[in-house]
C-alpha cells in the first residue's frame, strides 16, 4: 500500500470506529488486503500506475490526493465489510461478537453499504474531474477509456433512475450503449475528426468556442434521449432534426469547424452535382 499507510489515516475517513487498544489487531492491519487491492482497481480503472505514484507524493491536503484516499478508503471497506463480522474457529465460522456490542441488523448493514456506494461514488466523480488537469494523464488508456464517449464522467448517471448497484457500474453500462450511439452520429452527422475534438474538450471542460459548447451540450441531450428509448435506432429517428439543425450550424461556420469540413461525412452533404454530356456513356437528353 502506498497512500494509506497508517491506522490514524484510516480512522479519519471511517466514522464510528472503535479505537484499537494495545493488544488488539490494528484496523488496518485487518484491511490490507483490502485496501492493497482497491488501490490497484483505482491504477488499474482511473489513474494508471505512473500517475497513482505522482498523486502518492502530493501533500495530503491536495484535492486530487484527499479524493484518491477517498476512493480508495470506501471501496476497500466495502469490499470487507461482509468479512469483518466473520470469524474462523477450529468449530467453523463465528460472528465476532460480546456483551457489550451486538451484531448489526442486516437492515443497518444494507444502509451502511449503500452509504459506502454513494461515498465511492461521489469520490470518483471528483476524481475524475481533477484527473484531466494531470497532463500526463491525459495520454494514459484509463484516459482514453473516458474519453471515447461525450460523457468522461459518472454525472450521467443522475438523468437515469437508480439502479440496484453503485452510479459507477451503472455508468458502465450506459457507457456501452452510448458508444454505437455516438458511432452513428459521428459517422451520419457530426463526422469522426469533430467529434474526437469534441470528446476531448469534454473531458478538459474547456470548448475552443461558444458553438462548440452548444454542439456537445446539444450533442449529450440527444444521447441521453435515445439511451431513454429501448428502441435505439427508433429514436434516432426521433432526434434526426435536431442533428441536422447542428449540421447546418457546422456548414455554416467553417472556420470553426475545419475538421467537419476536411472529412467524409461533409461530402455526404454536399454531393458532386452530375453534368450530362454528349460524350458520357447512356441516354442523355
Amino acid at each position: 500500500m502506498k497512500l494509506i499507510t497508517t491506522n490514524e489515516q484510516l480512522n479519519a475517513l471511517l466514522p464510528n470506529i472503535v479505537v484499537s487498544v494495545q493488544g488488539e489487531v490494528p484496523l488496518i492491519d485487518k484491511m490490507a488486503p483490502f485496501l492493497g487491492a482497491s488501490e490497484k482497481w483505482v491504477c488499474d480503472v482511473f489513474t494508471s500506475q505512473p500517475v497513482f505514484d505522482t498523486i502518492c507524493q502530493y501533500a495530503e491536503d491536495n484535492d486530487l490526493r484527499g479524493a484518491t484516499t477517498q476512493l480508495i478508503v470506501y471501496e476497500a471497506f466495502r469490499r470487507a465489510l461482509p468479512h469483518l463480522d466473520v470469524i474462523l474457529t477450529p468449530n467453523g465460522f463465528g460472528i465476532v461478537s460480546n456483551t457489550n456490542i451486538a451484531p448489526a441488523s442486516k437492515e443497518r448493514i444494507t444502509r451502511l453499504l449503500d452509504t459506502l456506494l454513494d461515498n465511492r461514488d461521489a469520490a470518483i466523480l471528483q476524481v475524475l474531474s481533477l484527473l484531466p488537469a494531470e497532463t500526463d494523464w491525459l495520454s494514459t488508456e484509463q484516459a482514453q477509456f473516458f474519453a471515447d464517449t461525450l460523457f468522461p464522467n459518472i454525472d450521467v448517471t443522475n438523468s437515469f433512475p437508480r439502479s440496484n448497484g453503485g452510479k459507477w457500474e451503472q455508468y458502465l453500462d450506459l457507457r456501452q450503449a452510448l458508444i454505437p450511439i455516438e458511432e452513428h452520429i459521428a459517422t451520419q452527422y457530426m463526422s469522426q475528426p469533430l467529434m474526437s475534438l469534441l470528446r476531448a474538450q469534454a473531458q478538459s471542460s474547456q470548448f475552443s468556442t461558444d458553438k462548440h459548447r452548444h454542439i456537445c451540450r446539444v450533442l449529450r441531450a440527444v444521447e441521453v434521449d435515445c439511451l431513454k428509448e429501448s428502441n435505439h435506432s427508433a429514436a434516432m429517428h426521433m432526434v434526426h432534426r435536431t442533428l441536422t439543425q447542428l449540421v447546418q450550424l457546422i456548414r455554416s461556420n467553417p472556420e470553426d469547424f475545419p475538421e467537419w469540413h476536411s472529412s467524409d461525412t461533409a461530402q455526404l452533404y454536399n454531393p458532386p452535382v452530375f453534368e450530362n454530356k454528349k460524350e458520357s456513356q447512356g441516354y442523355w437528353f
